[in-house]
This record gives structure tokens, C-alpha cells and sequence, in this order.
């Protein structure tokens, strides 16, 4: 049987499917695809050793089943905290170096105990723009503490480790709704409460880290923050096989939901506004992007990955609907017109519902209920 018509037999709904496997659940990420597509057809369409790329990074899915698989993972995005979360997810971290976070956690808790019984009269607030309208004094406190002493690790990879289980709790102990909302809620939390989700999430991840070291030390990773839009990110015919899920216009603003995040981790969300591709910020305007500026876009990065990817090599890409000022837009339409453009060749296309409760988007802008998984062959 060959690989398209094993690929032909699967439900691709996966709707009984363990999605949190590996480090696929370390970090929240917004509308991320499920390990068990770019699973598929890693194994059908590359052999170990081979290199795969996902030019539209998001939090690393593809490169951590590209690893688990033997095969070695490249990848970029123009969210510094995609690469951040890519790289802790698929650096496989050695569990000797875990001892160290034990005193890390007492030296924190040691300076929260001091702020809040007055030995620490004051510190440094961060630079973060209405910090004080979407965190508590006392969480800033806290959040501070620990952020400066994961900063003082001197091993980077457990530095990345411990900065993305921050991140990751950043949301639930802030003023912010919720990852999908961003509106200032009241929320119930108490002195200590960040300082223990922090605890809890380190150790989750930990856990999760000591689960699947061996795996994850069977391929190697190597991640840029860029625009595929841009040429030479990465060698040409570097890559036997693209898997990926590229934004969808109108449907999400990773700049917004991410904001405190990157702020609290040093990096620059106004810098991700002005690159992302598809912001419903932008494509919500009146006068706004359509689906021709979408095309335009896409057509600069299939330029760009027909270039990285080898001749006679796959590239998959998932993506489901738009609505564009009231319009259903067909998104795997507009990427089958941009191939006819390129040397990739049109093979095949499988459709999949969606679990709604596992995908987020804004149901007013992205009400999107299916996905299409497009394949096409590099013929040049």
C-alpha cells in the first residue's frame, strides 16, 4: 500500500485521540494543531534522520513529533515566544539539572516572605506598559522574584525550561479573562497564589520532561525567529518534508492574547503586531487587508519554502474557513490558486472536523467547524 492511500484509511478526526502527549501540552497556545496530524505524515512521508520544517512555527507540534520520531526539526515564527516554547518543548533537559529548581523555589520563597513581612521594602517594578491595570501589586511582587532568579540560571536550556513554565501561568494570575479574552476580569487570588501556581507548573512540566527525555534525544532541533516571508532563513534543500498550519486571516491576534506574556519575558508584542499575517486587527478594519492580501502573503512564503524544501518532497499544510466582512472565505482554496504559481503540485486533500471545545477562536470572526489538510508535492 502506498503512503497516500494509507494516508486515504485515516480518520483524521482523531476524535478519541490523547492530544496532550510528550511536551505537546507545556505551554498555552491558541489554536494549535493536534500531534497526531503532523504524526501521520512524518511517519509516511520521511525516514529517521530526515530534516522536517514548519515555516509557521506556532508551539513547536510538528518539531516535537518530528524528534520523538527520529527525525531532525527546523522551524521559524515571528512570535519570539513560539520559539521560546519550541525550543523548551524539544530540548530535552537532563533531570541531574532538575535538583537545581528545588533551591531556586526556597530562594523565592524566602524574598516573597520577605517583601510581605517588610525586610524588602521595595523593588524594581518592570517597564510594562498599564502593568498596575492588569496585575495586583502583590503578584507583580511575586512574579518579579521569580522571574529575576530564573534569569541568575546559568544553564540556558533549564533557563528556557523555567521561563516558559512562568509564562505559562502569567495569564491565569493576571487581570486577563482568560487566553481567548482579553478583557479585565476580577479574579480571586491571594499572596503566595503565583508563587504555588508557579510551583505546581514546574513541577507538571518537570514531570512531563522526565517522561519523554529519551525520546526527545532522538532528533535534533534548530528554531529562528523570522518571517517566512523573508528569504534564506534556512539553507536551500534543507528540509525533506513541511508540515504546517499558517495563520488564518481574520481569525486571531497573537500579539493581543500574548501581550503580558511577552512583555514579562522581555520581548516585543509590538513588533509581532506589525508582522503577523492574517490579524483580525488588521483584516477587521473597514478599509482593511482582504483575501487577495492574504494570497499576496502566502505566495511570498511558498516562494520561500519551495527554496528550503527538496525537489520531490511533501508539504502539508492544515487550515480551515475565514470570515471576511461577513464573507465565507475558503482558505485551502486561496492556497491551491498560490501554488498554481509555484512548482508545487496540488496531490490531495482531507477534510476533518473539529473538537470546538479544544479549538479557540473568537466564534464572531472564526466560527471555523472543520480543517482541510492540503498536500502538495515540490516538483521543481
Amino acid at each position: 500500500m502506498t503512503e497516500l492511500a494509507i494516508l486515504e484509511k485515516i480518520d483524521w478526526d482523531f476524535v478519541k485521540a490523547e492530544t496532550n502527549t510528550a511536551t505537546n501540552h507545556m505551554h498555552p497556545y491558541p489554536a494549535k494543531f493536534i500531534p497526531q496530524i503532523p504524526k501521520q505524515f512524518i511517519e509516511q512521508f520521511s525516514d529517521i534522520g530526515d530534516t522536517i520544517y514548519d515555516p509557521f512555527l506556532g508551539s513547536g507540534t510538528t518539531a516535537v513529533e518530528a524528534n520523538i520520531l527520529g527525525r531532525n526539526a527546523i522551524g521559524n515564527d515571528v512570535n519570539e515566544l513560539a520559539v521560546l516554547i519550541s525550543k523548551a518543548k524539544t530540548t530535552p533537559v537532563n533531570p541531574v539539572q532538575f535538583k537545581k529548581l528545588d533551591t531556586l523555589l526556597n530562594r523565592v520563597y524566602k524574598k516573597i516572605d520577605e517583601y510581605y513581612t517588610g525586610k524588602i521594602k521595595d523593588f524594581k517594578k518592570p517597564d510594562i506598559p498599564n502593568i498596575d491595570l492588569w496585575f495586583k501589586d502583590f503578584v507583580i511582587a511575586e512574579l518579579f522574584f521569580l522571574k529575576n532568579e530564573i534569569e541568575n540560571i546559568d544553564n540556558q536550556d533549564l533557563k528556557n525550561f523555567c521561563l516558559v513554565a512562568l509564562s505559562g501561568i502569567i495569564v491565569n494570575v493576571s487581570n486577563q479573562d482568560s487566553d481567548t479574552r482579553y478583557v479585565r476580569v476580577q479574579k480571586n487570588i491571594s499572596h503566595f497564589d503565583t508563587f504555588e501556581k508557579f510551583s505546581k507548573q514546574l513541577s507538571k512540566l518537570r514531570g512531563k520532561m522526565q517522561e519523554c527525555y529519551q525520546d526527545l534525544t532522538k532528533g535534533d532541533s534548530q528554531f529562528k525567529v523570522a518571517d517566512t516571508r523573508e528569504e534564506n532563513i534556512f539553507p536551500d534543500n534543507s528540509a525533506d518534508l513541511v508540515v504546517t498550519s499558517p495563520p488564518y486571516p481574520n481569525a486571531y491576534d497573537y500579539h493581543l492574547y500574548h501581550k503580558y506574556r511577552l512583555f514579562w519575558l522581555e520581548m516585543n508584542p509590538y513588533s509581532l503586531r506589525k508582522s503577523e499575517i492574517g490579524a483580525h486587527a488588521d483584516y477587521s478594519k473597514k478599509n482593511g487587508p482582504d483575501e487577495f492580501d492574504f494570497m499576496r502573503d502566502m505566495g511570498k512564503c511558498f516562494f520561500n519554502i519551495r527554496k528550503i524544501l527538496k525537489p520531490g518532497s511533501y508539504f502539508v499544510l492544515v487550515i480551515g474557513n475565514s470570515i471576511l466582512k461577513g464573507r465565507s472565505i475558503k482558505n485551502d482554496e486561496i492556497l491551491k490558486e498560490v501554488a498554481r504559481n509555484t512548482p508545487f503540485n496540488f496531490v490531495t486533500e482531507f477534510t476533518r472536523n473539529l473538537n470546538l471545545r479544544k479549538k479557540s477562536f473568537n466564534p464572531m470572526i472564526g466560527n471555523i467547524k472543520t480543517e482541510k489538510i492540503v498536500v502538495f508535492e515540490n516538483i521543481k
